[in-house]
């Protein structure tokens, strides 16, 4: 009975040792893939984010000043992309730069051919000789006034010749010595007052040239400023700038809004790039410059100067002879931006 008790349990021992051994190889196995998994799987490195962006990569790179921000997004194109987005590369030179600045205004009286004629002594009004729009000549007759003193009648000539403007006067009433009987106005010249705003006020000068244009019309007249005025008016914040131009037809009516359009070069060449390369760059003004990547392309944050619709005058951080991209920079700017977008959708901020 012990012998058969003894045969049975060596029996089962033969049997199940195998299928003991195999589940225990397997575990062995699982656990040796689990470790390997472990060395594989590693955390991302957080300072070195890289967003797909079509043919593009866009590189954040955190923990950037405010000053460096050119440092925050570089610009990484195939060939493909870089002949799609039609780009150009271009040089930093010296040019001087012109540009225009336009101004609003108004034709005016020349007021040092503008005269208002009052009487010398208060009385009645015996003769008015004139009627308002007449022309009349210098040492012509225009009224007669009865003195209220001597009773004696006295006669009030032009002193200029000109054009009746104003007439505030009738015969039979009584007028005062303050009172305004008419205003002549010589119309052979005329004022243009421009208003000037503090952005252009170091800039507009006595003796520039400026193209009037009557607004609504094409008629135009070319002329110099004559006067600029030292001081703003405290209603407009906005200083005078005169010019006086011919009149001899008529045209030039005062009242007529007119535009003046000035031209203004610096006086010496300065650094400059095309229009079309400055950009705006999470409120920086940036221009595009060639990154040490093939087809690699960064911001470099620049401060403008004088600029016209060619030309931008960059007064930091470019030298001449440094290679900035010409066209194309408003592509790589959406794709930063874009880029920028896709990744904060991806991440839920």
């Amino acid at each position: 009975m012990k012998q058969s008790r003894f045969f049975l349990i060596v029996v089962f021992y033969v049997l199940l040792l195998p299928a003991v051994c195999l589940a225990m190889k397997e575990t062995d196995h699982d656990h040796d893939n689990c470790d390997h998994g472990l060395q594989e799987v590693q955390e991302p490195d957080k300072h070195d984010v890289h967003g797909k962006h079509g043919d593009t990569d866009i590189k954040h790179k955190e923990g950037v000043s405010h000053d460096d921000h050119e440092q925050e997004a570089a610009v990484v194109l195939t060939d493909r992309a870089v002949e799609f987005a039609g780009l150009t590369i271009d040089v930093v030179n010296k040019k001087s730069i012109g540009r225009s600045i336009e101004l609003p205004g108004e034709i005016g009286f020349n007021e040092d051919r503008l005269t208002q004629i009052t009487p010398r002594y208060p009385g009645i009004v015996k003769k008015v000789a004139k009627k308002l729009g007449e022309t009349i000549q210098k040492g012509e007759l225009i009224a007669v006034v009865e003195s209220n003193e001597s009773l004696t009648a006295y006669t009030i000539s032009s002193p200029i010749s000109g054009k009746i403007v104003g007439k505030n006067v009738t015969q039979g009433e009584f007028v005062g010595e303050d009172a305004t009987l008419f205003i002549i106005a010589d119309l052979a010249t005329v004022w243009v007052n421009c208003d000037v705003y503090a952005k252009d006020a170091d800039i507009v000068e006595k003796g520039l040239e400026i193209l009037i244009t009557a607004v609504g019309t094409d008629r135009q007249v070319k002329t110099t400023l004559s006067y600029v005025a030292p001081v703003y008016n405290t209603t407009t914040r906005s200083m005078i700038a005169r010019a006086v131009i011919p009149n001899t037809d008529g045209k030039w009516r005062p009242g007529t809004f007119i535009t003046g359009k000035i031209s203004v070069s610096t006086e010496k060449p300065v650094l400059v790039v095309s229009q079309n390369a400055v950009q705006i760059l999470d409120g920086e003004t940036v221009v595009f410059v060639p990154s040490e990547h093939k087809n690699g392309f960064e911001p470099v944050v620049v401060q403008k100067g004088v600029e016209n619709n060619r030309h931008v005058e960059i007064l930091s951080r470019l030298a001449e002879g440094d290679t900035y991209v010409a066209t194309g920079a408003f592509e790589l700017k959406a794709k930063i931006v874009t880029s920028t977008l896709g990744g904060h959708a991806g991440h839920g901020h």
